[in-house]
């Protein structure tokens, strides 16, 4: 890795944007605020999509990525990169969330955005499909336990191996495992009208659009 700017020499933005997230996270750490600045632009829309799954209201969402923000620039200097920053940061974004939780006493029923799930430019006769896989996706998570659902999250959208998301969620890497294969199956059960191998004649010899278990119960949050 190369060698971080010193608080009184820092990188120009065009070199900044060249750098590694973690190398952004090292220079931040030493006083380099432009590049905690390019550090927030490459991952604030990740963050942010990640709390719009977890909460119920978007400005809630915003707030909490601010907070989340600026926890990390405050704990940058403490900061010992056993993790990736990536990983460090969402484990403050989660601990938000629960935080928030705690306040409000609701269970997230998050109604919008999970366009971005889908292909921005789909084929004409793909518009109906995917609007309808988005809309069922949308309902189903919305019904997983907020563990389960996070856990879901940060594997199949943000890409985080199963050691990162049990440093994130503070649970073993067992318990990430079991949460993400209960969340797997439970998905591939309630979407399964929407694979491409479903037809309308199986539909019908069942007389519904929509099968398969219910909301899960139980397990840890």
């Amino acid at each position: 890795m190369r060698s971080a700017p010193g608080p009184s020499t820092p990188a120009p933005a065009a070199a900044l944007s060249d750098f590694s997230e973690d190398e952004l996270a090292a220079a931040a750490a030493a006083g380099d605020a432009e590049a905690f600045s390019v550090l927030v632009a490459k991952l604030s829309p990740s963050l942010l999509r990640y709390l719009r799954r977890m909460v119920d209201d978007p400005q809630t969402a915003e707030d909490l990525a601010q907070d989340t923000l600026l926890d990390a620039w405050r704990g940058l200097p403490d900061f010992a990169f056993r993790s990736s920053f990536k990983t460090w940061m969402f484990g403050i974004a989660h601990r938000r969330t629960v935080d928030h939780w705690r306040r409000r006493r609701d269970i997230p029923t998050a109604e919008e955005r999970f366009a971005d799930l889908t292909d921005p430019h789909p084929l004409p006769a793909d518009d109906v499909l995917h609007t309808s896989l988005v809309d069922a996706l949308r309902r189903e998570l919305t019904t997983l336990p907020e563990t389960s659902r996070a856990v879901w999250w940060l594997r199949e959208a943000e890409g985080l191996s199963l050691t990162e998301i049990s440093r994130v969620l503070q649970i073993s890497v067992g318990s990430v495992r079991g949460h993400l294969q209960r969340s797997r199956r439970y998905l591939a059960t309630r979407l399964a009208p929407w694979r491409p191998d479903a037809t309308n004649d199986e539909q019908a010899s069942t007389g519904t659009t929509s099968t398969g278990a219910g909301p899960m119960r139980g397990g840890q949050r």
